[in-house]
C-alpha cells in the first residue's frame, strides 16, 4: 500500500520577517538597502498557481529600473515587496534561514489582486530571509 503525503498549507500572514545579504544575488540597488524587515500582509497566489507572500516593509525605499523602451530610469519608492522560498517545501519562517526571491512593483496598486501576473514585477533579487520575533 502507497502512501500519501498530506500536505497543509500553513498562512504566515501577520509574521515578521527580515531579509539580509547573506547568500545574496541580484540588484546591487536592493543590496544598499538590507537588512530590510516586515511584517506579512497577506498570501497572493499566481497565475500559475505558485504562492507568494506580500512583505509590508517597516521602512520603504526608493528604487530604480531602466525602461528598456524609454532607454531611460524610472524611480518608484518601495512598500512592499513579494516573496516566496526558492526550495519546494521550505516554508518562510522555519528554523532555519531560507533563500528566497524578491519580485518588486513600480507601482504598489499591483499587488491589490486575487491573483498576481509575477511577469508585471521586476525580479530583483534572492536573499537570505528569517523570522524576526514580534515586537
Amino acid at each position: 500500500m502507497r502512501e500519501k503525503k498530506i500536505h497543509l498549507l500553513m498562512t504566515s500572514q501577520g509574521m515578521r520577517l527580515s531579509l539580509d545579504s547573506e547568500y545574496y544575488e541580484g540588484s546591487a540597488l536592493l543590496k544598499e538597502q538590507l537588512p530590510l524587515t516586515g511584517i506579512i500582509e497577506r498570501e497572493i497566489p499566481s497565475f500559475s498557481g505558485v504562492v507568494f507572500s506580500l512583505l509590508a516593509l517597516d521602512d520603504p525605499f526608493d528604487f530604480q529600473i531602466e525602461d528598456k523602451v524609454a532607454h531611460r530610469f524610472k524611480g518608484f519608492t518601495v512598500n512592499r515587496i513579494l516573496i516566496r522560498s526558492r526550495y519546494h517545501d521550505v516554508p518562510l519562517g522555519g528554523r532555519e534561514p531560507t533563500s528566497v526571491f524578491v519580485l518588486i512593483a513600480e507601482d504598489d496598486h499591483l499587488f491589490e489582486v486575487d491573483k498576481i501576473d509575477v511577469d508585471s514585477l521586476h525580479f530583483v533579487a534572492w536573499a537570505n530571509c528569517f523570522r524576526k520575533p514580534q515586537v
